[in-house]
Formats: structure tokens, C-alpha cells, sequence
């Protein structure tokens, strides 16, 4: 009876735990946003679909955009609703040509444009801290 008593103490207790792990994962996926990654042929795809995005191309070997990632972290996460995609430029055979083709224009990477009716609407070249990431998307995108 004491072994059934102790037993069940444990479970518990152990219970108490992984209920309470359980609930910090569920908050986290419910308020956590990461931006997508695309491809080149999905981010075609989404620009012949005249879709309304922000996207930032860089080469994510580039320890500038690896510093970058996180503040688009930060603001996908503060901004859920703002629809933002990263292409990885090493991916991407002779990207300056890509872009060229794509979006009729030349950039130097990372660069951050926003894209509306899949036509780039406005581009912002370099490195961007987080409320200089906001102001443009806010004053271009909304």
C-alpha cells in the first residue's frame, strides 16, 4: 500500500512536470512565426500569381545575413500578418541575372523588397536593424 501511495506521488509529480512543458511548446508555437524560405522557381511562381509579399534575398553564408535572420525573426514574430519569405541567394545560380530578369533592377545583397501585385513596389539594400526593418515594410507594404 505505501509502494501504491509513493508510486502514484511520483506520477504525479512527473505528470505536473510534462503538463507544464507541454503548455510552454503550445504557447510557443501559438506565438512564434518564423519567416519561409523559397526556392527560385516558388518565388516566380508567387510573383506570376501577382501575390502581396516582402521578401529578402541574401546569401545565408554571409555573416551579415546570419545577424539579419534573426531580426527577421524578430519582426515575423511581432508582425503576423505580414507575409515574409528569405531566398537563399548561394542557392540560386547567377542570381544578379535572376534579378535582373525578375525584377528589373540591381541590388546588392541582403535586400529586402516588397512585392505587390508581383511587381517590386520598393527595395531596401543592406543591412537592416528592426525598427528600420518595420518603417519600410509599414510606409510600402500597408
Amino acid at each position: 500500500m505505501n509502494f501504491i501511495k509513493k508510486f502514484s506521488k511520483e506520477i504525479s509529480v512527473f505528470g505536473l512536470v510534462l503538463l507544464i512543458f507541454l503548455g510552454l511548446f503550445i504557447y510557443r508555437q501559438a506565438t512564434f512565426k518564423d519567416y519561409k524560405t523559397v526556392s527560385e522557381s516558388r518565388l516566380t511562381q508567387m510573383i506570376e500569381d501577382k501575390k502581396d509579399f516582402v521578401v529578402v534575398l541574401g546569401d545565408s553564408t554571409d555573416s551579415t545575413m546570419v545577424s539579419y535572420q534573426d531580426i527577421m525573426t524578430t519582426y515575423t514574430t511581432k508582425n503576423r500578418s505580414t507575409p515574409f519569405y528569405y531566398l537563399d541567394t548561394s542557392e540560386v545560380d547567377n542570381i544578379d541575372s535572376y534579378v535582373e530578369k525578375t525584377f528589373d533592377t540591381n541590388v546588392t545583397y541582403p535586400a529586402t523588397l516588397i512585392i505587390k501585385d508581383g511587381k517590386m513596389t520598393a527595395k531596401k539594400e543592406g543591412y537592416n536593424q528592426y525598427y528600420s526593418l518595420y518603417d519600410f515594410v509599414k510606409e510600402n507594404f500597408e
